[in-house]
């Protein structure tokens, strides 16, 4: 494969983010107001989230495995919890397959932490982001308590390893706060460098596009680490908000005017975009040129 120049522009990909905290601080309510959420539901509590959204009750990796054609049609895949796939689902599948990894945990380790790279390297080919969700675990470390997420050792340092944003969930002076930027009390990722945020309440007009905005605000920051790049990205931002403002077919001729000087790597990707923003809008791409429906012009 070529070496990837430092000036190179790239296009924006999938990532992955791990959310975690306290009982009742509503951390599957918040990854479910990413895109387009599909949740695989391994902790048996997708009905205590304050709003519903597609859900796969998983009891074992096979349930899951058997499905990933289905949920790689979403945008955001919600892993909740994930210790109880890695932990559990993954490592009964890995014995079931292979008896003798029952009494060898290093190979049992290896064989998960391959089927796992395996599972997430399918979705973010797919184009899918993926949350996980874990509980809150409390260590010391002398007078220090320390949060982090609850997975056993192995295979909370590869879920870490992987993660883009790492989100530690909390009450303070009871309003629901996520941290990203990690602490001698917490451990956290924070590429998109996002201060300690107000979680929106479930009524609150900001609250049903939340972890979408933080998700956006995690690509635009791994997209942005060159001059190049970040020029890109500005070019990016100025076509998307033409898309947003799109009411008739001469302000689509000036889009398409506009988005034909994106580097090269982002015209698809923005072009297949334009195609899923402007259908909701009534415009349909015919082959050659978009067109208003005519349901939607009477």
């Amino acid at each position: 494969m070529p070496i990837i120049k430092k000036n190179d522009v790239t296009p924006e990909r999938p990532v992955i983010i791990v959310l975690y905290g306290t009982p009742g601080s509503g951390k599957t309510s918040v990854a479910t107001t990413a895109d387009n959420p599909v949740l695989i539901d391994t902790d048996r509590g997708y009905d205590r989230a304050v709003q519903r959204v597609d859900t796969l009750e998983a009891k074992k990796w096979q349930d899951i495995d058997s499905e990933m054609e289905t949920i790689k049609a979403y945008k955001t895949v919600i892993i909740d919890t994930a210790k109880a796939m890695l932990d559990d689902y993954l490592c009964n599948y890995a014995i079931e397959q292979n008896y003798k990894l029952k009494t060898n945990s290093l190979k049992r380790f290896g064989q998960m932490a391959d089927d796992f790279k395996m599972f997430v390297n399918s979705l973010r080919s797919g184009g899918s982001d993926i949350i996980f969700i874990c509980h809150d675990k409390e260590t010391s470390e002398g007078d220090i308590i320390k949060h982090s997420p609850d997975c056993t050792g192995q295979s909370k340092d590869l879920l870490l390893r992987i993660a883009d944003q790492v989100g530690y969930i909390c009450k303070v002076n009871g309003k629901r706060t996520i941290f990203f930027e990690p602490s001698d009390n917490f451990i956290g990722k924070n590429v998109a460098q996002i201060e300690p945020t107000t979680i929106p309440d479930s009524t609150d007009a900001a609250f049903p596009s939340f972890m979408a905005d933080v998700i956006k605000k995690v690509k635009t920051a791994i997209m942005s680490k060159s001059d190049a790049q970040g020029k890109a990205m500005q070019q990016l931002a100025e076509v998307r908000a033409m898309l947003a403002s799109v009411s008739e077919l001469k302000d689509i001729n000036a889009l398409q005017k506009s988005a034909s000087q994106l580097p090269q790597v982002l015209k698809y990707p923005f072009f297949e975009e334009m195609k899923s923003e402007l259908a909701k809008k009534g415009f349909t791409f015919d082959g050659k040129n978009f067109i208003r429906n005519e349901k939607a012009a009477s």
